[in-house]
This record gives C-alpha cells, structure tokens and sequence, in this order.
C-alpha cells in the first residue's frame, strides 16, 4: 500500500516506485521515477535526487537534445575504445532498431512506459518491418540503448530512468555435438588426408577453436617446441560504414573478441606431429597454403561440401567446438582449463553452453551412487 501524500508505491515486480517532481514545462509538472528494494530505499534515493540540483546543473543546450544528438557522441566516444567489428555491430543496432523509434525524442520527454515496453515490442514487431527478433538480439539492443543514457547521464543530459529497461528471457537451443560414430568416421578420414580443408577441420575437433580464429592462424603461430599454439587474430566480416564505397560488407583481421580469446593452446601430441608433417613457410596461413587468409564463410562452405562429399551427416562447424568440449568434461578435465583453452572469461560459459554429456556419461555417473558392493555388476551391466 502507497504511504500517504507520499508517492512511494510498491510495484507488481516486486520493486517499490517513488515519485517525485523533475520539472515544470508549461505550468504543468512533469514526473521522473526512482526505484528501490525497499520502501526506505526507493525513498531514500529520491532525497538523494531532490536534494541535487540535477536540473539546474544541466547546461541549456542539453535541456532540449535529442536522442539522435546524444547517439552520435556516444558512437563518437566509443569508436576508439572498441573493435571495429563491436562498433559496427553498435552502429547497426542503433540505425536500424533504435533510431526509428527515438530519433526526433526530447531526452527529458522519453516516456518511461515506452521504455518498459520496449523489450516486448521488440520481440513482437522488431525492426521496421515488423519482423520479430530474437531474445539474444533484443538482449543487445537493450544492452546499447542502455549505455547510450548510461553516457547521457554521465555527461550531464537529462536521461530517462533506464533501470525500466528489461532483458527478455533467453531460451537457449540445445547444441548438437557429434556422435560417438560420426566422430569418428571423421576422425578416420580426416588423418588420411592431405588437403587443408581436412587439416582445418581436424585441428578445430581437437582444440575448440573458433571458425574465424581457425581461419585467423599462421605456421608461426605453431610453437613444435613447446607444442602449443597462439590464437592472436581472428577473421571476420563487417559491416562496410565508408559513405564512399559501394560495398555493404568487408573482411578484416584483427585480435580475437575477448581478452581472454588470446590464448595459448596446448597441442596433442598426434595433432602436434600431424601438423609437422604439413607445416609451410611460417607466414603461410594453415587454411590455404598461402600469404592470404580465408575468410570463414568461405572455410564453412568447404566444410559443409567436405561433410556431404564423406556421406556425413550435416553438422554446424560449431558443434566441433561444442564436441570438443564435452570431450574434455567426459575426460574429466579440469573446469578452469577448459575455459582457458575455450577463451571463456567466465567457467559458467564452458558449463552452461558449450558442455553437453551423453546419455552413457549420465550413466556412468549416475552409477556411482550404488552401494559398493553391487558397483561392478552395475558397471558391467551399463557398459555391456
């Protein structure tokens, strides 16, 4: 129940909502909203609001920006401390999904409902061709629009309240990873053979890189020493921003996506001596023999022909990593390792995304629970 003459209401998530006077525009008072776990939060927040002369504070040239205005600095600010490919990816977001809603938008007049409903009209309706987005999508456009009044609010403009904004739900599609058999059909051809489309495929099954990583490697990034390798550079296409060019897209080499995607790989052994066998002038890249890279679009149709060609059954390039990976949980590797090896900055990756354990490894674990003395027949009967 809202405390009387107060403002302050308990919302139906949970949250309580206090309200409190922003500014007056013609005569007539206009409403920003702060929100707390608490009733003594929520109002404690908005003492700390009213009592800031927040709106004075703002120069007069920001009082009346738009959301455009404010999209461009941030782009502007952003672009030097981003890659490339994560500020086109901004860029895109931007012109295609918020600009046609906010473009012409007063900061100070952003209607808060809108906000709070943006998520669901995103994932409803999407871009302007009304068609729906995924969650994963929506989560991003979230997570820019965010940063945007984050930005606005840091450098004095008269941003709504973001904390309205909502994540949709993300539903996650169970990855396929090879079977046993198929695994090793593959396996069995692909060491018989000569071509680099084969070592390719072989190296991304026994270390989980990523396809634009794969396409990214040089010789000199094979250490048969220390038998290890150096993923130091990725390969990727882009969004093309340069006005003068009439190409949409374009293809650039630069470091992996994270910090923690720069990484040192050890090799297997077998892996390390197939490799020795091939190996080429050290400025060659591994996918095509040559000084010029493959561009991974370019690596998966060569993959997805290889599969058909063998009478394989048709498997995304990323379910070898997604195979790699449960491989190693099954082999009982060490959960921090594995992340490592991955590039994941967070052990919840490997485990909630790239980690899939058979039936049979269920079943082997399941069957330790067993009293000891029925332990062996119950093993001889699961592995029978």
């Amino acid at each position: 129940m809202p405390r009387k003459g107060e403002n302050i209401y308990r919302r139906k998530d949970g949250r309580w909502e206090a309200r409190y006077i922003h500014h007056y525009e013609n005569g007539k008072a206009k409403y920003r909203y702060v929100y707390g776990a608490t009733y003594k939060e929520a109002k404690q927040k908005r003492i700390e609001v009213q009592t800031t002369p927040q709106w004075e504070m703002i120069s007069a040239d920001k009082r009346h920006a738009k959301f455009e205005e404010l999209t461009e600095h941030w782009l502007k600010d952003i672009k030097v401390a981003v890659k490339e490919s994560t500020y086109t990816r901004y860029y895109s977001i931007v012109q295609n999904y918020l600009i046609p809603r906010l473009e012409k938008q007063s900061l100070a007049k952003i209607d808060l409902e809108f906000l709070k409903g943006l998520t669901e009209e995103l994932l409803l309706e999407g871009s302007t061709q009304r068609e729906p987005l995924a969650p994963k999508t929506v989560s991003d456009i979230v997570c820019v629009l965010k940063s945007i009044l984050q930005y606005g609010k840091n450098n004095g403009y008269p941003c709504p309240d973001f904390t309205v904004l909502r994540h949709p739900q993300k539903l996650l599609k169970p990855a396929r990873i090879l079977t046993e058999d198929t695994r090793i059909k593959l396996e069995k051809i692909l060491l018989n053979a000569e071509d680099t489309t084969s070592l390719g495929i072989l190296f991304a099954l026994f270390t989980g890189v990523r396809i634009g990583e794969l396409c990214g490697l040089r010789w000199e990034d094979v250490d048969f020493q220390s038998l290890t390798v150096s993923i130091k550079r990725t390969v990727e296409r882009i969004a093309d921003l340069d006005p003068n060019t009439a190409k949409k897209t374009k293809v650039v080499l630069s470091e992996p996506k994270t910090e923690n995607s720069i990484r040192i790989i050890p090799l297997p052994g077998f892996l390390a001596e197939y490799l020795e066998m091939r190996k080429r002038d050290p400025k060659f890249y591994l996918l095509t023999g040559k000084r010029k890279y493959t561009e991974p679009h370019q690596f998966y149709v060569r993959y997805q022909n290889y599969l058909e060609k063998h009478g394989i059954e048709n498997y995304t390039f990323h379910s070898l990593r997604h195979t790699f990976a449960t491989r190693c949980v099954e082999m009982e590797f060490d959960t921090k390792s594995l992340a490592e090896i991955l590039g994941h900055s967070h052990i919840s990756t490997t485990l909630s995304i790239y980690v899939h354990p058979s039936l049979q490894q269920k079943k082997l674990q399941m069957n330790r629970l067993a009293p000891y003395e029925t332990k062996d027949r119950t093993e001889n009967v699961i592995n029978g």
